[in-house]
């Protein structure tokens, strides 16, 4: 089996990127809410025109987990302003981190969270933070388990749902350096 390896997304994985982002959130979250506002929410964030314009954003990045010629998850990354409740003041948000659900445990999130940890240190930045559905407890299990504290919660809109997020963190000075 080939190894997994992490590469940044460039200008021409834009297509594969936005029908993975389609497949994988909808994989995750398909069942919690209603057709049209999960078609709604599909096509603001992950139609080939929306990558393609965050693709072109200078504090955006997308890392792509692949295995072979697969993509088997992919990490979003951006300099956005830190939450009042976040720790820390000059963090970078982990704004999507998905791996294929056939995927799972195999370490995929580990290494994108790795590499987003990096990229952080790279960039001088005090750490990561990320909002995640309260009940994703697969989600919540994996970021405590590498070293993520809830520090509040966050709104998060799914059309005309709404769902509360915890608001996590991790400073860059918490993670073994290994």
């Amino acid at each position: 089996m080939p190894s997994i390896v992490i590469r940044k997304a460039t200008d021409a994985d834009v297509e594969i990127l936005a029908a993975t982002g389609k497949r994988l959130f909808t994989a995750a979250y398909g069942n919690i809410s209603g057709a049209d506002d999960l078609a709604a929410h599909v096509d603001d964030y992950f139609s080939v025109a929306a990558v393609a314009r965050e693709l072109q954003r200078e504090d955006v990045q997308y890392h792509l987990a692949m295995d072979g010629d697969d993509i088997v998850g992919f990490l979003k990354i951006r300099r956005s302003p830190v939450p009042k409740d976040v720790p820390f003041s000059n963090g970078i948000e982990v704004q999507q981190l998905y791996v294929s659900p056939n995927q799972q445990r195999r370490g995929i999130g580990r290494l994108l969270t790795d590499c987003a940890v990096s990229i952080t240190r790279a960039q001088s930045a005090d750490g990561l933070w990320l909002s995640v559905w309260q009940e994703a407890d697969w989600a919540v299990k994996f970021y405590r388990a590498y070293g993520y504290r809830t520090v509040g919660t966050a709104v998060f809109r799914l059309g005309k749902s709404r769902f509360t997020d915890f608001l996590m963190c991790l400073p860059v000075d918490d993670v073994n350096r290994g």
